[in-house]
């Protein structure tokens, strides 16, 4: 991302900021808009904020769209907000699919919310799946939606006792779940050596683990599976197996990492993750933005460095925030600094 452009969005102040290739760094208070920033990139790429689902909160009070444009490798992206619906752009013209700009632009966010990666319920980590299997495997998004319709389809005539539709429905749900689990499960392979040498680095805890759950029986078709669940799932009237309900489980020597792990710990183990997950996309050739919102407040000292000496060192765009520059560590030097006041960002010399 080589520029941003913003006009009505949060408490920020119309205008256009230059960012550096490698490291651009915001400081300011709280309040300042540090943060509104990260979401502004943040909605560049996913049409979706990482701090609300009510899209409309992003709209400054009095202006009637929030409108972000981007320049990324020779391109112009855009998104805005406007009257509860959102319009992507993408050079000059309508965004075929939201798609389009999320694969061109890969965005991982760290804030205080990350550890839920590891302590909220498996929706979470599913999303977090989903996201992470799409920017390694352009098939997914088709094999994800193929299946989420199915999945519907079947459900729907386990409700009304239509057999006739959920037995046409069942071969194709388990097709289309065979080709979902099989493009995750290729995804932890390769992400799960990354996570565990970052994490047993950081935490200083060994015998990590990282596993995928399928959401079913292991290593069975899902037709079988699925003709034998067919009694259950007609009681119930929904389907009870699948990779709707599939999930990652951290572990050390086997027992549940938040029963292993201290705080601190839990906390690097995550941040390994997204990390882990960065670098798998820039190997597979994605010019990720990683966007770090004060760190500094969730690490000490010795950690912080360690992390950010990590992250500085691979080809990875880094768009950093904090509350003062004494907080982060000497090593984090050039780049492009900004101090943020009352919504607008000042170069800092």
């Amino acid at each position: 991302m080589e520029s941003l452009a913003l006009e009505g969005f949060r408490n920020l102040r119309d205008a256009r900021y230059e960012l550096d290739p490698h490291v651009t760094v915001v400081l300011g208070g709280n309040g300042a808009g540090k943060t509104s920033l990260l979401e502004a990139l943040y909605f560049l790429s996913r049409a979706r904020s990482f701090r609300t689902h009510r899209l409309d909160r992003m709209v400054r009070w009095g202006a009637s769209t929030a409108r972000v444009v981007g320049r990324h490798r020779g391109e112009r992206i855009g998104a805005e907000r406007r009257a509860g619906a959102t319009r992507l752009r993408l050079n000059g013209a309508d965004a075929p699919a939201r798609s389009a700009i999320a694969e061109r632009l890969p965005v991982q966010v760290v804030n205080a919310e990350h550890q839920r990666l590891l302590l909220d319920g498996p929706r979470v980590r599913r999303q977090f799946l989903d996201w992470g299997t799409f920017h390694v495997e352009p098939r997914y998004r088709q094999a994800a939606a193929r299946y989420d319709h199915a999945l519907r389809q079947r459900n729907a005539a386990l409700r009304t006792g239509d057999r006739r539709a959920e037995a046409a429905w069942r071969p194709l749900l388990a097709a289309y779940a065979e080709e979902v689990d099989r493009h995750r499960a290729d995804f932890v392979a390769r992400l799960e050596p990354l996570w565990r040498e970052l994490s047993q680095r950081w935490s200083g805890v060994s015998e990590l683990s990282l596993a995928y759950h399928r959401g079913g029986g292991r290593e069975r078709p899902w037709r079988d599976l699925l003709d034998e669940a067919w009694e259950r799932d007609r009681e119930h009237g929904v389907t009870g197996q699948g990779p709707h309900r599939a999930d990652l489980h951290f572990s050390v020597a086997r027992v549940p990492a938040r029963d292993a792990l201290s705080r601190g710990q839990q906390k690097l183990v995550v941040l390994a993750l997204l990390i882990a997950e960065v670098r798998l996309w820039r190997a597979l050739g994605h010019t990720p933005l990683l966007l770090i919102d004060d760190l500094a407040a969730e690490l000490d000292p010795r950690h912080l460095a360690g992390v950010l000496e990590t992250v500085t060192a691979d080809p990875v765009q880094l768009v950093l925030t904090s509350i003062s520059r004494a907080s982060l560590p000497e090593a984090l030097a050039g780049g492009r600094w900004y101090c943020a006041q009352d919504g607008a960002l000042a170069p800092m010399v």
